[in-house]
């Protein structure tokens, strides 16, 4: 699962990388929008053809070309769900009063569009890339009762899948990944907040960021976003400062070598991590695809004793109870 090479160094160690990244700006915000919401017109298109471009050659190739075929499906999904169900102003306001994102999957209730949008993505993937374990999860969901379905869904999101379940499990993620998406994209930005956040839990759903994106602007050290693992919502978040305990103690970066545009930031304190990507250095990341791409750090950093929540649809490959 290790690309060639990437076992071979990191960094010079737990240091804080060359001042040109301007990792020394603890703490620090570069003005930007604080909230963006995901484009549905382009979220999952851009996605599968980032994606597409990465697999080629990747020692990950089937893999890849296989979450490809997935997340097209997802576009194809997102296209004609049946309307679904969207919290109003006054309750976002009042989740944002008790400091509770308004799409916590934990407190708003799911409709039967996630369901729906399962259904098209097992009917729409192209099943020649599936291996065969994925075609047996195909299969045999959708065979499944909705109660089963939605019980599958209840254990993915309490991050309590069996390693039995794995494969039908990433389906079922997508399926949510395509209705949390929709709903995100219809709030209002603005509501979610108008600065820095103090969370590294997305402001729209609460859920798990699966990567940041470092760009240019607001300052000359650029700004950091985090990307939503569930409804692609993106958030500003301070620079050198944990995601999982909010730290600004104690944080030292990783990296593969050769590798200029994506780092792991990682915690003492909490021996949490979060991937860095620098747009300066590659400048056509789609955080999630690029997350798949680059397991390898996660691999190494991982050796080391720090974890993180994983890519949704690495379910068996990364999971930090060492199950």
């Amino acid at each position: 699962m290790v690309p060639p090479g990437s076992r071979e160094a990191l960094s010079s160690g737990p240091n804080n990388p060359p001042p040109g990244f301007a990792e020394n700006t603890l703490g620090d915000i570069a003005q930007s929008d604080p909230v963006r919401l995901p484009d549905l017109a382009t979220v999952f298109s851009a996605r599968a053809e980032r994606l597409r471009t990465l697999a080629a050659g990747h020692e990950l190739e089937d893999f890849l070309r296989m979450v490809t075929a997935l997340v097209a499906a997802q576009h194809q999904a997102l296209a004609d769900l049946p309307p679904g169900s969207l919290p109003g102003p006054a309750e976002v306001a009042k989740a944002r009063l008790v400091q509770r994102a308004p799409l916590d999957p934990v407190t708003w209730p799911r409709d039967e569009s996630w369901r729906v949008a399962l259904q098209r993505l097992l009917e729409r993937i192209d099943d020649s890339v599936l291996p065969d374990a994925a075609r047996r999860a195909r299969t045999a969901l959708a065979a499944a009762d909705p109660a089963d379905l939605e019980a599958l869904a209840d254990r993915f999101l309490d991050g309590k899948v069996a390693a039995g379940e794995a494969a039908q499990a990433v389906f079922v993620a997508a399926a949510l990944q395509v209705a949390w998406t929709r709903m995100a994209a219809l709030l209002d930005a603005a509501a979610l907040g108008g600065g820095e956040a103090d969370s590294g839990q997305c402001p729209a759903c609460g859920s798990p960021p699966v990567s940041g994106l470092i760009s240019p602007g607001g300052t000359k050290f650029g700004h950091r976003h985090l990307h939503c693992s569930l409804c692609a919502t993106a958030w500003r978040y301070a620079r050198v400062r944990c995601v999982h305990c909010g730290s600004t103690d104690k944080i030292s970066f990783r990296q593969l070598a050769g590798t200029t545009y994506l780092r792991a930031e990682c915690c003492e304190q909490c021996q949490g991590y979060s991937k860095l990507f620098y747009l300066e250095g590659a400048r056509a990341i789609e955080p999630f695809a690029d997350d798949l791409a680059s397991l390898g750090l996660d691999v190494l950093v991982g050796e080391e004793g720090f974890s993180r929540i994983p890519n949704p649809f690495v379910l068996g490959v990364m999971d930090p109870s060492g199950g």
